[in-house]
């Protein structure tokens, strides 16, 4: 994160399991310790922070770490429409976003800063359904000249991986636990599961796990690879949508005893709800299963099919206000706001309101 002497760092993209992925890296890396370097964590919600409470993380000099480590998640997509940074402005929103700015160029010397924005493709930052085929960093570094942030940030875009990228990421994730795999196994794997990285991290622990040898077989695919974790994120989705709610109350405990963190359910949650939101869109277009497929980024008919029969007669307005409640309570989660044992209760809850 000190590219060119820029400590702040914004990270976006479809790809979420690269993102957490990167994130859980530079939080190992900060958290490190040793008797000369010892450094913390700081994570804020940016959507609902107080221009205090981001002063007091952006610029309190952390009293027993060498290094400050602040990850703040969607402060850009709040501030996003306060571009006029020349001119001072009336509006309470510019005079905060010009606060920050000053806060940012006066970071102290052991701050590094991540800012984590869930923007996939261009139009979730212009609003524009026609930007969607720009380049969505592209977007992002205009954005940020815009808002003055040029000369302090660099960007860092995860896309979804194509098919050969993802058989190089399995045989590297394998190779780096001391397992090997032919071309063509990595191949069924990636055929198999798509594009879902959370889906292939779960199975390449699963082999990690069960294969007791240094070279994974094709048997041992045939053995670990199944739909059971699908079914139970599929099954989960239709509770929080069935309207006779009462019964997702009876059944939703069941889900959980896979042994699946609530932080995890809720990353393969949020994700089942993107596709589904994409799937109603492709569906009032009566769209073809391989349209389904390449814009879904899964190569397997079954989870397909799953997912258009899921997506049915839904309204697209419940899909939406699951979708943002889910995200609003993994950002919860990620920032201590929320005790992740009472996570699926407030869910339900929400759902029982609206």
């Amino acid at each position: 994160m000190n590219e060119n002497g820029k400590r702040i760092e914004l990270i976006c993209g479809e790809n979420d399991y690269l993102k957490k992925q990167y994130i859980n890296s530079l939080v190992s890396k900060e958290t490190l310790t040793d008797q000369e370097n010892v450094s913390e964590v700081i994570y804020i919600d940016g959507k609902s922070a107080s221009i205090e409470e981001l002063q007091n993380a952006l610029m309190t000099i952390p009293f027993f770490a060498e290094y400050n480590l602040v990850v703040i998640y969607n402060l850009i997509e709040k501030y996003k429409n306060n571009t006029d940074t020349k001119k001072k402005s009336a509006k309470k929103g510019s005079n905060n976003w010009n606060t920050i700015l000053e806060f940012f160029n006066s970071l102290p010397i052991q701050k590094q800063i991540l800012l984590v924005e869930h923007w996939q493709t261009p139009k979730d930052i212009t609003g524009n359904p026609s930007d969607e085929k720009k380049d969505l960093k592209v977007e992002v570094d205009h954005l940020i000249e815009k808002l003055g942030l040029k000369n302090l940030t660099i960007t860092k875009q995860f896309k979804n991986l194509l098919p050969i990228e993802l058989e190089t990421w399995i045989t590297k994730e394998l190779l780096n636990n001391g397992k090997k795999i032919s071309n063509r196994n990595a191949r069924l794997i990636a055929e198999y599961v798509g594009n879902d990285m959370w889906t292939l991290s779960n199975e390449i622990e699963k082999i990690l796990n069960y294969c007791q040898g240094e070279i994974i077989e094709e048997e041992h695919l045939e053995i670990l690879i199944n739909n059971t974790k699908e079914m139970q994120i599929f099954k989960l989705v239709d509770l929080l949508l069935d309207e006779n709610i009462a019964v997702s109350f009876k059944n939703i405990p069941s889900i959980f005893e896979s042994g699946y963190s609530t932080q995890y359910l809720l990353s393969m949650l949020s994700r089942q709800m993107r596709l589904l939101i994409i799937a109603k869109q492709l569906s009032s277009m009566n769209s073809s299963k391989t349209i389904y497929k390449d814009k879904l980024g899964i190569y397997s008919d079954y989870v397909i099919d799953n997912i258009i029969s899921q997506v049915g007669n839904r309204d697209m307005d419940v899909l939406l206000k699951l979708y943002e409640k889910i995200s609003e309570l993994d950002i919860a989660i990620k920032t201590g706001a929320i005790n992740e044992n009472i996570v699926f209760d407030n869910l339900i809850s929400n759902r029982v309101v609206n």
